[in-house]
């Protein structure tokens, strides 16, 4: 089957995944629509889609719909597109919730195949200008589909958003919803109740360090999408917050008791869970691992650092520049595919003059 897909919502997601999909073997057309004429426009001119439509004429033409809008808009969205789907059409979605999105699909007919979906991926910068082919790659997309779901149908939509680089993963609604509550929408409020703890003064903000700003970088998200992320999941939201409470109360009542062995078993036990993480932020990616290079601030030295790797067939599978200091040098985290890489790179670069050991 080779599909015409058509992308409810060019912004950020929306436009990745038009990226990442377009051209591939499974697409015929993807065409796209947004309430920001300029965001169409703009989508078309950076290739996310192949054409701007309105909503009725995009449905009629679509094999496949990706809703990539705000939740408070997916009730209007699917009274509009409604009429005038093609039977045998998939309808999905990148909610970041997916219990009230399968209620909602409730209501479509019997011959239009619904799955809910969430790519856990994201970007710091917002809408159309954030849109990168890559943004999916080994990042965890979940899918959920409903009761009447024919293999074949959840089977062609897995293969078509695998070329994104996406791992696809099926489970419940219910599911879903439990798991992001835990590793998502709790840790955001928690983010909300640090920043909130300074109370935006001058001097606890001149003194927010590393930890400080990597615990709370993603307070800085649109609040009106989290107002809708967070009251979608309200239900379990409130019982997770009891737990994180409880939590806390732990914590505080060891303290209150100056009991040092019951703190270091809870500061134990959290470093034990917390280093079975997958090494990369994503999930699904494969471990690897972390060398730390000291390099000089001279432009062409990341260029110069892939060269050396290179010349080792030594793939390198993420980077970040940790520290800088302009006009001297700085801190640079490069991850390798394996401990036995990592160490043949650590002898490449100190070869060539490079400080570098494994993290």
């Amino acid at each position: 089957m080779i599909a015409n897909i058509f992308i409810i919502g060019l912004g950020l997601i929306g436009g990745s995944l038009g990226l990442a999909i377009r051209g591939t073997p499974q697409v015929r057309t993807v065409n796209g629509f947004d309430i920001d004429p300029h965001t169409m426009q703009q989508a078309l001119q950076m290739g996310a889609i192949d054409a701007g439509v309105e909503l009725a004429a995009g449905a009629a033409q679509a094999d496949v719909i990706i809703i990539c809008a705000p939740l408070r808009f997916y009730a209007g969205i699917i009274e509009e597109i409604k009429p005038n789907l093609k039977p045998g059409c998939i309808v999905t979605d990148v909610g970041s919730t997916k219990q009230p999105v399968m209620q909602l699909f409730k209501h479509m007919p019997e011959n239009i195949f619904c799955i809910g979906g969430h790519p856990m991926a994201g970007a710091e910068i917002k809408g159309i200008n954030g849109a990168d082919r890559y943004l999916f790659e080994n990042a965890v997309y979940i899918l959920t589909p409903g009761d009447n779901i024919p293999r074949q149908q959840l089977n062609f939509l897995g293969k078509l958003l695998s070329a994104t680089g996406a791992r696809i993963r099926v489970m419940p609604a219910l599911m879903h919803d439990q798991l992001v509550a835990t590793v998502s929408h709790i840790p955001h409020l928690s983010a909300v109740a640090l920043v909130h703890l300074t109370g935006g003064r001058d001097e606890d903000l001149r003194m927010a360090a590393g930890g400080f700003r990597d615990t709370t970088r993603i307070a800085s998200s649109t609040p009106e999408l989290w107002e809708d992320i967070i009251f979608s999941n309200r239900d379990i939201l409130l019982d997770k917050l009891d737990e994180f409470i409880a939590q806390l109360a732990d914590i505080k009542s060891a303290l209150q008791a100056g009991d040092i062995q019951a703190m270091h078993e809870k500061l134990s036990r959290a470093k034990d869970i917390r280093d079975l993480i997958p090494r990369a932020s994503r999930g699904l990616m494969p471990g690897f691992s972390d060398i730390i290079c000291i390099v000089p601030d001279r432009p062409g030295i990341i260029g110069f650092l892939g060269s050396v790797l290179n010349q080792h067939n030594i793939n390198i599978v993420d980077i970040e520049i940790l520290r800088v200091r302009e006009g001297d040098g700085g801190t640079i985290r490069l991850g390798v595919p394996s401990p036995d890489d990592a160490e043949q790179a650590v002898q490449a670069l100190l070869a060539n003059n490079i400080k570098a050991w494994v993290k």
